[in-house]
C-alpha cells in the first residue's frame, strides 16, 4: 500500500541540493554572456527552474505509479521502438538540429532534445527484464546484443562517441551483475564491439565522399590536444585550457558565488558541459568535492539497495540506473579535468539542459519507487 511506503530521503535530499546548486551556478555561469548579447540575464535560470518543477512532478508520478506498469513488457518495448525511431529522426533533415557541428538533437513542436539519452533508459529496463529469472548457464545473448548494438551504432553515427561508450559500459555492468558466465559475457561483448565498429566503418567508408575522416575529425582533434591543450590554446584546446584556468583560480575555497572570471567570455556555454569548472572556480575545491560527494551518495544508495533487493529484475534496474548516473558524472568530470577528451556529457542534476535532467529524474523516480517497497529486500534497515 502507498501509505506504508516512504520516499528515500538519502536519495531525494542530495538530488534537491544538487538541483539548487545547479540552478545558482547556471545563473552565475550564463548571466554575463546573456547580458553581453542583450538577452535577459535570468532567462536560463527561469528555464532550468521550470525543468526542476517538471522533474519533481515526474518523480512524484513515477514514485506513486504501480511498478507493474513501469516494468510492463509493452511499455518497455514501446519505449524502445519510439527511442529507435527518434534516433533515426536525428538524421532526417526536417527534424534534425545541428549544434556546434554535431547532429544529435531533434526538434518536435519547438522542443529540442537528444534521443540518445532516452534510449539508454529503455535499454536498461529491457536488459533487466530480459535477464530476470534466466538460466544463466544457457542464457542467449544474441537478441539483447543485436538491440544494444543497433542502438550503440545509431548513437555512434550521430556522432556521439561518449554516448556509445556509456551504453557499452552499462551493458557490460548489467551482464556482470546478472552473473552471466565470464567466457560467454566476454565473447558476447567482443562480438558486440566488433559488430558496431564494422557497421559504422562500412557506412562511413562507403558513404558519400568517404565520411570516415569527416565524421570523427572532431574526436581526433580533441584527442590530439588532451595531453596539453595549451599547444593550441586558441584553437581546439581553447575550452580545456580555460577550464584549467578556472580550476586554478578557484583554489581551495573559491572566488565566491558569482565571481568567476572565466565565465566572462573565456569559457563558451559554461552552464552546460563545463559547469563543474565554474563550480570549482567559485566554490573552490571544497565546493567541488561536496558536489561530487552528493552524486556519490545517490549512486551508493542505489547500489546498496540493488544488492539488498531479492528481485532479479528490480536489482538490475537499480544497478543500471546507478551506473548511468555514475558513469555520466565520471565522464563529465574527467573531461573537465583533462583526463579524457571533451565529450559534451552534462553533469547529472547540475548542468543546464532539459533532456538529461528530465530523463535522469524519471530514472530516479523509478529507483525511489523500487526502494520504497520494503517487502522486496533481503535485509532490513
Amino acid at each position: 500500500m502507498i501509505k506504508n511506503r516512504k520516499i528515500d530521503l538519502v536519495i531525494l535530499v542530495p538530488y534537491f541540493i544538487l538541483s539548487v546548486i545547479g540552478l545558482l551556478e547556471i545563473y552565475s555561469a550564463s548571466s554575463y554572456r546573456l547580458m553581453v548579447t542583450d538577452e535577459y540575464s535570468l532567462s536560463l535560470l527561469y528555464r532550468q527552474f521550470i525543468f526542476i518543477i517538471i522533474s519533481l512532478t515526474i518523480i512524484g508520478v513515477t514514485f506513486f505509479i504501480k511498478l507493474e506498469y513501469l516494468l510492463h513488457p509493452l511499455f518497455i518495448k514501446g519505449g524502445l521502438i519510439v527511442s529507435f525511431l527518434l534516433l533515426i529522426m536525428v538524421k532526417v533533415g526536417f527534424f534534425a538540429v545541428t549544434v556546434n557541428g554535431a547532429q544529435r538533437w531533434i526538434s518536435i513542436g519547438g522542443l529540442q532534445f537528444q534521443p540518445s539519452e532516452i534510449i539508454v533508459i529503455f535499454l536498461i529496463l529491457y536488459l533487466a527484464s530480459y535477464f530476470k529469472n534466466k538460466n544463466i548457464t544457457n542464457v542467449k545473448l544474441t537478441k539483447p546484443f543485436i538491440i544494444t548494438g543497433l542502438a550503440t551504432g545509431l548513437v555512434l553515427l550521430q556522432p556521439k562517441i561518449s554516448g556509445a561508450f556509456m551504453i557499452i559500459v552499462i551493458v557490460a555492468v548489467i551482464i556482470w551483475a546478472a552473473a552471466i558466465p565470464v567466457e560467454k559475457g566476454i565473447m558476447g561483448i567482443g562480438l558486440f564491439l566488433m559488430g558496431i565498429i564494422l557497421i559504422a566503418s562500412i557506412v562511413l567508408i562507403l558513404g558519400e565522399n568517404n565520411l570516415l575522416p569527416t565524421f570523427f575529425s572532431h574526436a581526433y582533434n580533441r584527442i590530439s590536444i588532451v595531453h596539453n591543450p595549451f599547444l593550441d590554446e586558441h584553437g581546439y584546446g581553447y575550452q580545456m585550457a580555460n577550464s584549467y584556468y578556472a580550476l586554478y583560480n578557484g583554489g581551495f575555497l573559491g572566488l565566491g558565488l558569482g565571481n568567476s572570471l572565466t565565465k566572462q567570455g573565456y569559457l563558451p556555454e559554461a552552464e552546460t558541459d563545463f559547469i563543474f569548472s565554474i563550480i570549482s572556480e567559485e566554490l573552490g575545491l571544497l565546493g567541488a568535492i561536496f558536489v561530487l560527494f552528493l552524486i556519490f551518495v545517490v549512486c551508493l544508495r542505489i547500489f546498496q539497495k540493488s544488492i539488498q533487493c531479492k528481485d532479479q529484475q528490480l536489482s538490475l534496474v537499480l544497478i543500471g540506473f546507478g551506473t548511468l548516473i555514475l558513469i555520466q558524472s565520471s565522464i563529465n568530470v574527467a573531461s573537465v579535468l583533462g583526463l579524457i577528451p571533451m565529450t559534451g556529457v552534462p553533469l547529472p542534476f547540475v548542468s543546464y539542459g532539459g533532456t538529461s535532467y528530465l530523463i535522469l529524474s524519471f530514472a530516479l523516480g523509478i529507483c525511489l519507487n523500487i526502494i520504497s517497497r520494503k517487502n522486496l529486500y533481503l535485509l532490513k534497515e
